[in-house]
């Protein structure tokens, strides 16, 4: 009954002894011999193990405090743009004597995004439901009988007709808690007339303080953003390429559909790039050389053509092409790795990509070996001459992908950095 325990707490003690004095000191213990008495070595590692647990949460906690000290630029960056918008919304807000200021100082930390593309279209999003919501439940007001029923009905209807129409647009989300705000606090038509100018002149400051404050404190571009995603996208890509899909692989498999997935929340993050870089070159707060519609456009084309090539490569490989195209695909494969890869650092460097060579000679010796292989057609079947010509236009279409997109990032290679 004793030994069990007592050997528990001896492998967790080894286990810690690089973590703690305490633990370093009763796996020593035990090495040398230490007391034999079994009361005595119970009850001593006992208090080690209190030891052990005592010192190994306080090394974990300076280490999480560590690792917090260490955040990157851009976590610091947000929450000073937030402190900012907040700070001065409340001090424009105590300067105007504003009646319930904390509203605009709720719309500028809600306003306040990493990017100034996302900062507009909260705002666009946060003023256009703040002026509806307060329109609606203005007129409800002055419809409906100033009674206890009278508020019920309005108030029912108002934010039930607003809810269905935020589901449509999403620019509403806000309608009804503005329509709500303004019902339930103002309970006779003149107050309702007062409230509701009053919600809109501090929605309406807290919305410009934060976009003011998301494009002068530490502003971050869409642009920046969406080079980092596809350059994100890029290297999920280049790893797929490098994995072998022949044969039945469990671990493998979920491997490959956990890369597809998180492709995909980039390919969303990159849609919802495109739009903030649209609203930020309507409002002539930045300028780009290139569209980032094409981009988008390149780097889906590039997926579309790639996930071919890897349907192909789990179709079983006729003997006679895969013992004389071996290395010639490998070769492809690794100088596509190494393209991607490259194209992801020049775009988030602003510089032009590499010399495509070691790509179009890679390419050039697999069609060549491609091209000998069929001349010899005689020891081909059917099937086989089927998949090297399939093998041959898969591998052809990536290249063309990858060529588009090497033009793509060459025309960004000049866009300054605020673009």
């Amino acid at each position: 009954m004793v030994a069990d325990p007592l050997h528990r707490t001896s492998r967790l003690a080894h286990s810690l002894r690089d973590q703690s004095p305490a633990a370093g000191a009763i796996a020593s213990m035990r090495e040398t011999g230490g007391s034999r008495d079994p009361l005595v070595l119970r009850a001593t590692q006992s208090l080690g193990f209190v030891k052990v647990v005592a010192s190994t949460r306080f090394y974990r906690g300076k280490m999480n405090v560590s690792k917090w000290m260490q955040l990157d630029s851009e976590v610091w960056q947000a929450g000073l743009r937030t402190a900012a918008a907040g700070g001065l919304t409340l001090l424009v807000a105590d300067l105007l004597a504003l009646p319930q200021g904390y509203w605009a100082v709720i719309s500028a930390v809600i306003i306040v995004q990493n990017r100034i593309g996302a900062s507009l279209q909260a705002a666009a999003s946060r003023i256009i439901g703040t002026l509806v919501g307060g329109l609606v439940g203005f007129a409800v007001a002055m419809i409906m009988p100033a009674t206890p029923i009278g508020a019920f009905l309005g108030l029912v209807l108002a934010i039930g007709a607003l809810g269905m129409m935020a589901v449509r647009q999403v620019n509403l989300r806000v309608a009804p808690l503005t329509a709500a705000i303004l019902l339930v606090s103002a309970p006779s038509h003149v107050e309702v007339w007062i409230s509701a100018t009053h919600r809109m002149v501090e929605i309406l400051i807290g919305s410009a303080i934060g976009v003011l404050v998301s494009m002068t404190i530490a502003p971050g571009r869409s642009d920046t953003w969406m080079r980092t995603e596809a350059a994100e996208i890029l290297s999920r890509l280049a790893t797929l390429f490098g994995i072998d899909r022949s044969g039945k692989d469990a671990a493998r498999d979920s491997g490959i559909a956990e890369a597809d997935t998180a492709i995909d929340k980039a390919f969303r993050s990159f849609d919802t790039l495109t739009r903030e870089i649209t609203e930020e070159r309507a409002s002539h707060i930045s300028r780009g050389v290139v569209e980032p519609e094409r981009l988008r456009h390149d780097l889906r084309d590039l997926r579309t053509s790639s996930s071919f090539l890897f349907r192909m490569s789990r179709l079983p490989e006729p003997a006679p092409v895969a013992d004389a195209l071996a290395q010639p695909l490998a070769d492809v494969t690794e100088a596509v790795r190494t393209a991607l890869t490259g194209l992801g650092q020049s775009l988030v460097a602003r510089e032009a990509p590499s010399d495509p060579d070691a790509l179009d000679q890679a390419f050039a010796a697999f069609q060549d070996s491609a091209q000998t292989l069929m001349g010899g057609s005689a020891t081909l079947d059917a099937p086989a001459i089927a998949y090297l010509n399939n093998l041959s236009f898969a591998l052809e279409q990536v290249r063309h992908s990858i060529a588009s997109l090497t033009g793509c990032v060459s025309d960004m290679t000049h866009a300054p950095a605020s673009a």
